[in-house]
């Protein structure tokens, strides 16, 4: 692989005082790259991304970019150093059409009018769904349909790393093969840093580069796809049994008892 563009050192966060969700997490995410972040519920695998896209400052710990160190930068500043954040559930504009969220995309571009247009048709070219649909209100669209329309107006702005959250949540598995298609063609295609958020463990195995798996904020095991060897079955048992807890357990419920 080449050098990391994006590199998270001994991460240590939580909400309330005292009760960690991160408990030390180091992971790193390389251009054309998609480092997959996966375990059960509960684990800190979203929390991960907001501590480092600077939602939670951690308690201890770095996050760099490029070499520069960016820990608890403010995230209205992120995709200014190259970085974008899609949550978990699509943060669109529900009563603006398809058309009006992608320009707000580029509201502080500062690029000039036709520009702004021709990135705009490019998305369209790029998720045809949206052309399809550029006049209809963006909340009318499926939950596939709003997951793409975030990817296409993060798209816009060129970032070099995406933190993608559970990208198929709730969503129909035609849908969430197109999504999973459109996440490869960011590394592949675009060449960009994708670090993933997952639960969909085989799919994630499918397109993954490199798996890092979580546990009670830390991290139980990392590798290549390769060094898992695919046996998904197996993996998820580890996942399971790694910690201790009593059979019959809520992995849910974090280790210190609150989940993320």
């Amino acid at each position: 692989m080449s050098e990391a563009i994006l590199e998270a050192q001994g991460l240590v966060a939580g909400y309330v005082e005292d009760i960690l969700i991160l408990n030390g997490i180091s992971v790193k995410a390389w251009p054309g790259t998609i480092a997959c972040v996966l375990g059960p519920n509960g684990t800190g695998k979203s929390t991960l991304l907001k501590t480092i896209f600077g939602f939670l400052r951690p308690i201890r710990g770095s996050v760099t970019y490029r070499g520069r160190v960016i820990t608890g930068a403010a995230p209205r500043t992120m995709l200014g150093h190259g970085i974008c954040y899609l949550p978990q559930h699509p943060s669109i504009f529900p009563f603006h059409s398809v058309a009006v969220n992608l320009r707000l995309g580029l509201w502080r571009s500062g690029l000039s009018g036709n520009q702004i247009a021709e990135r705009i048709e490019r998305a369209y070219v790029q998720f045809p769904v949206l052309g399809e649909k550029r006049r209809q209100p963006a909340g009318q669209l499926s939950g596939g349909q709003q997951r793409q329309l975030e990817m296409a107006r993060s798209l816009l702005m060129d970032p070099n790393v995406y933190l993608i959250d559970e990208p198929t949540a709730g969503v129909d598995p035609k849908t969430s093969a197109e999504i999973y298609r459109r996440v490869q063609a960011l590394a592949r295609e675009h060449g960009k840093a994708i670090l993933l958020v997952d639960q969909d463990i085989r799919r994630a195995l499918e397109i993954a580069d490199y798996v890092y798996v979580v546990r009670t904020g830390m991290i139980l095991e990392e590798g290549s796809r390769a060094d898992f060897g695919g046996d998904t079955q197996a993996l998820v048992a580890r996942w399971l049994h790694a910690g201790g807890e009593p059979e019959g357990q809520d992995p849910a419920t974090e280790r210190n008892g609150r989940p993320c």
